[in-house]
């Protein structure tokens, strides 16, 4: 799914229907009204809280792409919020000063999309280790 043309709702409304799961049904699965449900999959509500968010990835079985995704989304729904997953590690973790000033960084030196790239890469090669 293209991230770029989809929206919070369709998302969740999309990765439901794939497991072939009826609205009613992961309602009762995750102690959400059918209406709550129908109205945030219908985009007619901003997305849940992050407790909300953890037992939809759940029941949906999210891969961690997907989950991303999802956390991405919400923010992007939320207008202007960060991803609910990185506040707490922008904000309020031991590295957060850090994280915040190469943030502002990138933003002062027009940091691209290749040397956010490269920037991943480094990162990553903690995965390794």
């Amino acid at each position: 799914m293209d991230q770029k043309n989809v929206r919070f709702g369709d998302f969740i409304k999309s990765k439901r229907l794939d497991l072939e799961i009826t609205l009613r049904d992961m309602c009762e699965r995750i102690g959400f009204s059918p209406a709550y449900l129908s109205d945030i999959e219908n985009n007619r509500r901003y997305p849940m809280d992050n407790d909300k968010l953890e037992l939809l990835i759940k029941e949906l079985k999210l891969s961690a792409e997907d989950q991303e995704t999802l956390y991405d989304l919400a923010g992007k729904e939320r207008k202007g919020a960060v991803s609910p997953d990185l506040p707490e590690y922008i904000m309020d973790s031991e590295v957060a000063p850090y994280v915040r000033m190469a943030l502002r960084k990138a933003k002062q030196n027009d940091v691209t999309v290749d040397d956010w790239k490269r920037i991943i890469e480094e990162i990553s090669k903690k995965d390794k280790e």
